[in-house]
């Protein structure tokens, strides 16, 4: 079988089903090279694959380059990243139906060396193994997705103990840094007074909301053309007499009321 470089030193070679396969499928490999590597893809141990078709799954994947070597693990993705988060749910997603990219970690080093020097891969199919497609790959999906009550139960237990550990754990932290260390120093957290109270991003946004509001109020100019400086000077002018006349009032009912009257 013919074999070619593609940009970046991607090699090509056809994915067939069985030996006798009509349709093959070509993907694009090379050895995964980046900055930072994980210890669930290690350096120089890990094959980056694209154009991986949906019906393709891990021990298909894992036949097929069975004779560069044993495949550890296979990783697959919707696009390529240096490294993903581990999203923990208790409801087991569906993939969609899309082609994606694979991470093939074997056991050495010389084994990728091999699969990079391959001519031909193997068939997904063996004796062992069967890659659905088809009818019978939308009955096992379907049929995968239904989600026992008890097993449900069972996750979901799972799940909230992890939980609960993490924010243990979370509080822990925060507490010990809250306490003073050899020098006396104090680690500021996010942690608001009140031992019960967390502050959230929420509840921070919400505060800081408010003190620019006031900062804007206090800011904002008063008087600041021509006019309303004369305005206000000459209403200030007008409550001045005002007040004037009232007092004038007040004093002359207060002299009539201290007038002495002997009779």
């Amino acid at each position: 079988m013919k074999t070619y470089k593609r940009a970046h030193d991607f090699k090509a070679l056809e994915l067939k089903l069985n030996v006798d396969s009509r349709s093959p499928h070509t993907i694009y490999f090379t050895e995964h090279s980046v900055r930072e590597h994980t210890s669930d893809r290690p350096s120089g141990k890990t094959l980056f694959i694209v154009n991986i078709p949906p019906y393709v799954d891990e021990q298909g994947l894992k036949n097929a380059f069975r004779g560069a070597g044993y495949v550890k693990s296979v990783q697959f993705c919707l696009k390529p990243a240096a490294t993903e988060p581990m999203k923990r749910s208790f409801i087991q997603e569906i993939d969609s139906p899309a082609f994606r990219v694979a991470y093939l970690v074997f056991n050495k080093v010389v084994e990728v060396d091999k699969a990079l020097k391959l001519t031909e891969l193997l068939p997904l199919n063996n004796d062992k193994h069967e890659t659905k497609v088809g009818l019978k790959k939308w009955i096992e999906d379907y049929n995968g997705s239904v989600v026992q009550a008890k097993t449900l139960k069972d996750n979901i237990e799972t799940y909230m103990k992890q939980h609960d550990a993490e924010v243990k754990q979370k509080e822990k932290k925060e507490k010990q840094l809250e306490e003073e260390d050899e020098e006396g120093w104090v680690t500021v957290t996010r942690r608001g007074k009140v031992e019960n109270f967390a502050r959230t991003d929420k509840v921070s946004n919400r505060i800081m909301g408010k003190e620019q509001k006031a900062l804007k109020e206090k800011l904002q100019l008063k008087n600041f053309y021509t006019f309303q400086i004369r305005e206000s000077k000459m209403k200030h002018i007008v409550a001045l007499r005002q007040k004037f006349e009232e007092d004038k009032k007040k004093i002359a009912q207060i002299k009539q009321s201290r007038r002495f009257k002997p009779f």
